[in-house]
């Protein structure tokens, strides 16, 4: 009888052994103990999805955190993550013009975090109190379909300012996404404003606006449907036709006077279902690999010194791009461009 009871509390150790073992293991695999996590992700990215995967894919490989993605254009983006600011959906926002990001920050919007990867970026394409940081540079451009140009327009020289594109010869001939809907397009609004103060931009908007083939949301489809000759000027970021030509597409840039630029950033989402996993992707985000990676799909130029410019890659350094173009004064006017340029027909 003794034996029976020793040999059953025996059974019963094995058991609460066998039980803590176990345990122990799913602890460890879900991060408790060090292990990988495995909570998701949330990213709204305006990067275009397949460059924004690439990136995710290797951070999850990296951590176990596995994600969940919606692509948006930039305000989209932007007007989302304020409606949903009393039950945030997402975790992270992947890209787009730094003055969507500030627009955010102002709002409340945001989560303040410094990665301690952000210490070698210059204090211009940061937020100074790490609300959302910069991890590229793109300058507007005019991107013209060769093809469709030599059959419309011979020999003529390209245009090479904005106020080229005025020439009435270009009626329908050019595509340019609506400011109200694309970080692409206010840039070059908000850049021009700058230069030229407001009424002589939005004058000018007035005067191209019978040139325009379109105002599509998005601010890649401009070029997009110029290399497919649907019309023979895109007025998009540089990167996007480099990509676009180094797809096969017959392209050539222009980077003109008075273009803008966009810092492309990175911010976490204040209050989203998974904060923690969103600074491990905010560090991730500022090391070489994912600058690489995005700079050698999106031919941008990354905000880290130690990211080659990629190959076929346009150091915009040496354009006639708007350098002084102030971010933060676009962001403070970006509610009252987007409505005066509203009302023009």
């Amino acid at each position: 009888m003794a034996r029976k009871k020793k040999n059953s509390k025996s059974v019963i150790l094995l058991s609460v052994i066998v039980v803590v073992l176990v345990a122990g293991f799913f602890m460890y695999k879900s991060g408790v103990f060090g292990g990988k996590e495995i909570k998701k992700i949330t990213v709204y990215s305006i990067f275009q999805e397949e460059e924004a995967r690439k990136i995710l894919d290797k951070f999850k490989a990296e951590t176990g955190i596995d994600y969940d993605i919606l692509r948006l254009p930039s305000g989209e983006a932007v007007s989302r993550v304020q409606n949903e600011m009393s039950n945030p959906q997402a975790d992270f926002l992947m890209g787009g013009p730094a003055d969507s990001h500030q627009v955010l920050k102002e709002a409340g919007s945001l989560e303040a975090y410094a990665s301690p990867n952000a210490s070698d970026i210059a204090d211009n394409m940061k937020d100074k109190d790490g609300f959302w940081t910069g991890f590229y540079l793109n300058p507007i451009a005019i991107g013209i379909n060769e093809e469709r140009w030599k059959e419309k327009y011979g020999s003529d020289p390209y245009p090479e300012t904005f106020k080229d594109l005025l020439d009435p010869k270009f009626k329908g001939e050019i595509g340019m996404s609506d400011p109200a809907t694309s970080g692409t397009a206010y840039t070059a609004v908000a850049s021009l404003a700058q230069v030229w103060g407001d009424d002589e931009m939005l004058n000018y908007i007035k005067q191209l606006l019978p040139n325009l083939k379109e105002r599509p949301k998005s601010g890649i489809e401009p070029i997009q449907k110029a290399a497919k000759g649907e019309y023979t000027i895109g007025v998009t970021f540089l990167g996007d036709q480099l990509k676009i030509k180094y797809q096969g597409n017959p392209i050539v840039s222009v980077v003109p006077e008075a273009a803008g630029y966009e810092v492309g950033a990175l911010s976490i989402v204040k209050g989203g279902p998974n904060t923690e996993a969103a600074k491990k992707l905010m560090d991730y985000m500022l090391t070489n690999e994912p600058g690489e990676l995005y700079t050698q799909s999106a031919y941008a130029v990354s905000v880290k010194a130690s990211v080659p410019i990629p190959k076929g890659g346009i150091d915009i350094k040496k354009t006639k791009y708007n350098d002084a173009y102030d971010l933060l004064k676009a962001a403070s006017q970006r509610k009252e461009l987007q409505n005066a340029l509203k009302d023009l027909k």
